[in-house]
Protein backbone atom coordinates (compact mmCIF):
# COMPACT_ATOMS: atom_id res chain seq x y z
CA UNK A 1 0.00 0.00 0.00
CA UNK A 2 0.98 3.96 -0.39
CA UNK A 3 0.35 6.03 1.63
CA UNK A 4 0.70 9.72 0.65
CA UNK A 5 0.66 12.12 3.50
CA UNK A 6 -0.08 16.39 2.55
CA UNK A 7 -0.09 19.02 4.81
CA UNK A 8 -3.29 21.19 4.64
CA UNK A 9 -1.93 23.61 7.22
CA UNK A 10 0.35 23.18 10.62
CA UNK A 11 -2.83 21.34 12.40
CA UNK A 12 -4.26 19.72 9.62
CA UNK A 13 -2.92 16.42 7.40
CA UNK A 14 -4.64 14.56 4.51
CA UNK A 15 -3.38 11.15 4.39
CA UNK A 16 -4.13 9.45 1.08
CA UNK A 17 -3.90 5.81 0.68
CA UNK A 18 -3.70 3.78 -2.35
CA UNK A 19 -3.83 -0.34 -2.62
CA UNK A 20 -5.35 -2.49 0.08
CA UNK A 21 -6.07 -2.01 4.49
CA UNK A 22 -5.47 -5.41 5.57
CA UNK A 23 -3.45 -7.69 7.81
CA UNK A 24 -0.26 -6.91 5.78
CA UNK A 25 -0.55 -3.36 5.21
CA UNK A 26 -1.92 -2.35 8.96
CA UNK A 27 0.96 -1.61 10.15
CA UNK A 28 1.76 1.15 7.82
CA UNK A 29 -0.81 3.07 8.08
CA UNK A 30 -0.53 2.61 12.06
CA UNK A 31 2.79 3.80 11.47
CA UNK A 32 2.04 6.96 9.57
CA UNK A 33 -0.88 7.65 12.62
CA UNK A 34 1.96 7.63 14.98
CA UNK A 35 3.93 9.91 13.06
CA UNK A 36 1.05 12.93 12.95
CA UNK A 37 0.20 12.12 16.09
CA UNK A 38 3.91 12.70 17.26
CA UNK A 39 4.29 15.60 15.08
CA UNK A 40 0.90 17.48 16.67
CA UNK A 41 -1.11 17.33 14.18
CA UNK A 42 -5.27 17.51 15.29
CA UNK A 43 -6.87 17.18 12.35
CA UNK A 44 -6.42 14.09 9.65
CA UNK A 45 -8.63 13.78 6.92
CA UNK A 46 -7.98 10.19 5.65
CA UNK A 47 -8.71 10.23 2.07
CA UNK A 48 -9.68 6.56 0.80
CA UNK A 49 -10.21 6.91 -2.41
CA UNK A 50 -8.34 4.47 -4.06
CA UNK A 51 -8.06 2.00 -1.09
CA UNK A 52 -9.82 -1.37 -2.96
CA UNK A 53 -10.39 -3.78 -0.16
CA UNK A 54 -10.28 -3.35 3.57
CA UNK A 55 -10.58 -5.79 6.43
CA UNK A 56 -10.57 -6.67 9.66
CA UNK A 57 -7.08 -6.11 10.66
CA UNK A 58 -7.88 -2.56 8.63
CA UNK A 59 -10.16 -1.62 10.71
CA UNK A 60 -8.29 -1.98 13.76
CA UNK A 61 -5.52 -0.25 12.43
CA UNK A 62 -7.84 2.65 12.22
CA UNK A 63 -9.30 2.54 15.75
CA UNK A 64 -5.51 1.78 16.86
CA UNK A 65 -5.49 5.60 14.33
CA UNK A 66 -8.15 7.30 16.34
CA UNK A 67 -6.49 6.35 19.56
CA UNK A 68 -3.38 7.71 19.07
CA UNK A 69 -4.41 10.89 17.53
CA UNK A 70 -6.15 11.08 20.73
CA UNK A 71 -9.77 10.17 20.17
CA UNK A 72 -12.28 13.41 20.56
CA UNK A 73 -9.66 16.00 21.35
CA UNK A 74 -8.56 15.38 17.80
CA UNK A 75 -10.73 15.28 14.73
CA UNK A 76 -10.38 12.11 12.28
CA UNK A 77 -12.68 12.33 9.04
CA UNK A 78 -12.37 9.38 6.23
CA UNK A 79 -13.47 10.17 2.73
CA UNK A 80 -14.12 8.60 -0.41
CA UNK A 81 -14.96 5.16 0.91
CA UNK A 82 -15.00 2.46 -2.01
CA UNK A 83 -18.09 0.27 -2.12
CA UNK A 84 -15.99 -2.73 -0.69
CA UNK A 85 -15.19 -0.64 2.44
CA UNK A 86 -18.65 0.99 2.67
CA UNK A 87 -20.56 -2.19 3.09
CA UNK A 88 -17.38 -3.28 4.83
CA UNK A 89 -18.52 -0.55 7.69
CA UNK A 90 -22.27 -1.10 7.26
CA UNK A 91 -22.06 -4.60 8.22
CA UNK A 92 -19.56 -3.42 11.23
CA UNK A 93 -21.24 -0.25 11.83
CA UNK A 94 -18.26 1.46 11.21
CA UNK A 95 -20.29 3.84 10.06
CA UNK A 96 -21.49 4.94 13.46
CA UNK A 97 -17.80 4.93 14.79
CA UNK A 98 -16.24 7.23 12.29
CA UNK A 99 -17.32 9.84 10.01
CA UNK A 100 -17.53 8.90 6.55
CA UNK A 101 -17.75 11.85 3.87
CA UNK A 102 -18.30 11.87 0.06
CA UNK A 103 -14.86 13.19 -0.29
CA UNK A 104 -12.02 14.76 1.01
CA UNK A 105 -13.21 18.67 0.91
CA UNK A 106 -16.67 17.57 2.77
CA UNK A 107 -14.07 16.08 5.06
CA UNK A 108 -12.01 19.17 5.69
CA UNK A 109 -15.11 20.99 6.28
CA UNK A 110 -16.56 19.16 8.83
CA UNK A 111 -13.52 19.47 10.86
CA UNK A 112 -13.71 23.38 10.80
CA UNK A 113 -17.02 23.46 12.32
Amino acid sequence: MEIIQRAVDEQTIIIALDGVLNAATADQLKQAFRQVAEAGVRTVVLDMSKVRFVDSAGLAALIAGSKMLGGGSHCLQLAALQPQAQMLFRLTMFDKVFSVHQDVPSALKACQR
